[in-house]
């Protein structure tokens, strides 16, 4: 599935808007007749929270009724997600959720009480944040091909930062060492901004991190980007190739966020809330604050939704299984 240009050029959008007319008996429907909630599970200012603000307010317009972000962070995202899965399937109560706690989470946590696939309705996949793969400005490695190179050279000498165990960050970096068959160690930080701080500093070799995270960094000259992880090019670093041209086929690795809601929500409700972030995506003020904060729009339909939520589980479980990531 070629995720980067629907993300990049997000040219399907008219099109399924079509593809998802409403038949006259659900256009009828009183749905939406009260507010809905929008639960985030991630404290207020991250960036899926950020998402869920901008699209609950354009959602809120389109469909006559205020959208409420509730804010449910705890447990890596677990918490807000499971109380998605436990709601009323009566499109009232709907999620902000992630690739952290969809495609991650279940296979490093002992119980997360759900299941990716089988308990939510997938609506819409919004938008995603690429990797970018960083190291000092003042590192002698220049491209992929000298990391690759010193990694081979001393096995388990250089070292990689995270913003954390178990995050999207650490588990590309585990996939690349998988792909290029090199070893290094780990080190995970309580969060992005230690990490860079010491990247810079030269006491960390090489970082995988959001790429709206590092590009200010990479455009003052403190940071070398190296590559990035979507399939094409990125709007905000055209300059630096996808690791997939480099001899990586089909290396991709985002952190996207979607908006699900309980499993069997009726399918009318779902064809109208998609229909409706259809629209809300193709106003040019939502446009504008998702690019200033360097997010991608996808805006796929439920069906392809499943489909991702599905594959990305199953990359990111045989990742997690292959590299023996335990999280406390």
């Amino acid at each position: 599935m070629t995720r980067t240009k629907n993300m990049v050029q997000a040219a399907a959008l008219a099109v399924a808007l079509g593809q998802f007319v409403l038949p006259a008996s659900a256009a009828q429907d009183a749905y939406p007749s009260k507010p809905i909630t929008m639960l985030v599970p991630y404290p207020a200012g991250q960036s899926v929270d950020l998402l869920a603000r901008v699209v609950s307010d354009g959602l809120a317009k389109v469909l006559g009724q205020p959208i409420i972000v509730e804010n449910k962070p705890g447990a890596g995202g677990t918490l807000g997600t499971g109380m998605v899965a436990r709601a009323a399937p009566d499109g009232y109560t709907l999620g902000m959720s992630s690739s952290g706690p969809l495609g991650i989470a279940p296979h490093l946590f002992k119980n997360t009480n759900y299941d990716p696939v089988k308990d939510f309705t997938a609506i819409m996949d919004v938008a995603a944040v690429a990797q970018t793969m960083v190291v000092s400005a003042k590192s002698d490695i220049k491209s992929v091909q000298d990391l690759v190179a010193a990694a081979k050279a001393r096995p388990n000498k250089l070292n990689f930062g995270s913003p954390g165990n178990g995050s999207t960050s650490h588990l590309t970096q585990e996939m690349f060492k998988q792909r290029a068959n090199v070893q290094m160690l780990h080190v995970p930080y309580k969060g992005g901004p230690a990490a860079i701080t010491d990247l810079i500093g030269g006491q960390i070799d090489v970082l995988f991190e959001a790429s709206p995270t590092v590009t200010p960094f990479v455009n003052r000259g403190d940071l070398r980007a190296l590559a990035v992880t979507t399939r094409e090019s990125i709007p905000a670093l055209p300059e630096v190739k996808p690791l997939a041209s480099m001899g990586y086929d089909d290396f991709e690795a985002v952190g996207w966020m979607g908006i699900i809601g309980p499993a069997h929500m009726p399918p009318e409700i779902v064809q109208k809330l998609h229909a409706a972030l259809v629209k809300t995506l193709q106003d040019p003020a939502v446009r504008e604050k998702l690019d200033t904060q360097g997010m991608l729009t996808i805006g796929d339909s439920p069906q392809e939704f499943a489909a991702f939520i599905k594959s990305e589980s199953e990359k990111w479980g045989s990742v997690i299984r292959s590299a023996d990531i335990k999280v406390q």
